[in-house]
């Protein structure tokens, strides 16, 4: 079986080879003829599909007029060939012009192999962009004077190639912003010489990135000639431009700006958009560095200030840093319907672990494909079948994770054991010591089962599960807490007269060690559930008991 092309390019027909190739198991018992067609679509990178299907045999005719959109609409084929229906008219495009990843967190960078397999997923996701930018790269921050290594270049030109393959364009930054001299041509020059040997490669979008730097400019000459640091950013990044656009007249570039988060319309932001050539975007994170929302109302502001919308530098699920206690998997919430009208596009920061990531990713992707008929709770379920396909891992999988929704852009962090204290704890209020035992004994046996799978080497997905395992070990002993508490309880009883609970002299201190036990385990899981209740019972039993 196969997915035949008629009327496409050389291109396009790498892009259904590799598709095919990836996506063998679902398409590969068909045999499909695809017949491509010149049309106009409402959005850039829009199509229109119209396919029928007999027995195993697809006939379809996919209207587009940009040759990397046949990879959303074989994505769109893809899940057509999943449901029962013979038929398929469909007319579909993109919210956002701008869909992808920035890898652009502090620690150990994502492997090569994971670069690859991460393009291959963000095609899944209908997303069109990866910059990488790692921070921790020394050749990006620390080195960028230096030519690229040999080494460096056959990767990255594979990563380039790999990304046309799938429709994802692969773009590359620079961060020469802590040792920098603005007027000084040659630096400049290293720049652009950087940007030409990554153009020769097939790129041609890349990135200027000012964040995290020293307000101040260090050199004299600089001082001399600028009356603002904003004013040096937008004259060397001007310099940059030029230059590049000469060598490639098709080229892109972004910029992030020094002050990337705020309300949109400080100073800086004010002079470097004012002064910057208006062909080059400007990223941004909103009101905070990882921000709980982005609203259009914001977006307007920004896009006034800076003459130019916003292209979002989204720090989630992003966990770098102070935050990497934290496992943000949940979906993306707070972004408003409809931003995409006033914003050049969203890239997401994702976590160090690559694998982990896949899951919240994935539900940016159907938020930025279409934000109006986005629901978190429906793309998170889907992002669990696309990332751990076998059944028994993904029902495993989906109660530990499930002990860690929540995240800097809000969320229920365990909505599972909300449930289980609110019925636990509603039992020992209402007297029931012995259900309450029950239904906390219940929950914490439950989770050291499904901890003992999870720990059995039998999953599908090793690296993810060797991605979590330091959560794992909290998740542990959040169980083992659990069955603690209903040994407690089962020694406490209620004073009906005074409603309040009593118990031995010793259950307040048995309470602090099951409090002392899940907090010497740093990993963060389960919210303020476990110790928040526990911390109110061993306060009330220390004040009422005997």
């Amino acid at each position: 079986m196969s997915i035949s092309l008629t009327n496409a390019s050389k291109l396009q027909n790498e892009i259904a080879n590799a598709f095919a190739d990836r996506h063998n198991a679902a398409v590969g018992k068909f045999d499909i003829s695809i017949t491509l067609k010149a049309q106009r679509c409402e959005k850039v990178e829009g199509f229109a599909i119209s396919a029928k299907r007999t027995g195993n045999k697809i006939e379809a005719t996919i209207g587009l007029t940009l040759e990397h959109a046949l990879r959303y609409a074989l994505n769109a084929l893809r899940n057509w060939l999943e449901t029962e229906n013979s038929e398929l008219e469909l007319i579909d495009g993109p919210d956002f012009a701008v869909r992808g990843v920035v890898e652009g967190f502090y620690g150990k960078p994502w492997t090569h192999a994971q670069k690859l397999k991460g393009i291959e997923y963000f095609a899944d996701y209908n997303m069109n962009t990866y910059f990488l930018a790692p921070k921790d790269d020394p050749l990006q921050r620390f080195n960028w004077r230096s030519p690229f290594t040999a080494e460096y270049l056959n990767e990255t030109a594979e990563l380039i190639s790999h990304g046309k393959l799938h429709g994802i364009d692969f773009v590359l930054c620079v961060s020469p912003g802590l040792s920098v001299e603005y007027s000084n041509d040659a630096d400049v020059d290293a720049v652009v010489n950087r940007f030409k040997q990554l153009t020769d490669l097939g790129a041609s979008h890349f990135g200027m990135l000012w964040d995290d730097i020293a307000w101040e400019m260090q050199h004299d000459s600089d001082n001399a000639k600028y009356v603002s640091t904003a004013q040096a950013h937008a004259d060397f990044t001007n310099r940059v431009w030029d230059k590049l656009v000469a060598y490639n007249e098709l080229a892109k570039l972004t910029v992030c700006p020094m002050h990337y988060a705020g309300r949109g319309n400080e100073p800086y932001l004010i002079d470097l958009g004012r002064e910057l050539k208006s062909r080059i975007n400007l990223m941004w994170t909103g009101r905070q560095i990882c921000s709980e929302y982005l609203d259009i109302s914001d977006a307007v502001v920004f896009e006034r200030s800076a003459l130019r919308p916003a292209l979002y530098w989204d720090n989630f699920p992003v966990n770098d840093g102070g935050m990497q206690v934290n496992l943000y998997i949940g979906p993306i919430r707070g972004r408003e319907k409809g931003l995409h009208k006033y914003s050049a596009g969203l890239l997401s920061n994702p976590m160090l672990q690559f694998e982990a990531s896949l899951i919240p990713i994935s539900t940016i992707g159907d938020y930025l494909w279409n934000s109006q008929d986005y629901d978190p709770e429906i793309s998170w379920e889907a992002a669990l079948i696309k990332v751990i396909p076998n059944e028994v891992d993904r029902v495993a999988l989906r109660k530990f994770f499930r002990t860690s929704l929540g995240s800097n852009v809000g969320g229920d962090p365990a909505p599972d054991l909300r449930q289980v204290f609110r019925a636990g704890v509603t039992a020992w209020r209402s007297g029931d010591m012995e259900k309450a035992a029950e239904i906390f004994e219940g929950a914490g046996k439950d989770i050291e089962s499904n901890f003992q799978y999870l720990s059995s080497g039998k999953s599908t997905v090793p690296a993810l599960i060797s991605e979590i395992t330091p959560w794992l070990a909290k998740y542990r002993v959040g169980g083992q807490a659990l069955v603690g508490l209903a040994e407690v309880l089962r020694t406490c009883s209620y004073d009906k007269a005074r409603m309040i609970i009593t118990g031995p002299s010793d259950a307040p201190a048995k309470l602090e060690e099951l409090i002392e036990s899940v907090e010497s385990v740093r990993k963060r899981l389960f919210g303020d559930q476990i110790v928040g209740p526990l911390n109110e019972l061993a306060a009330e039993l220390q004040t009422y008991s005997s």
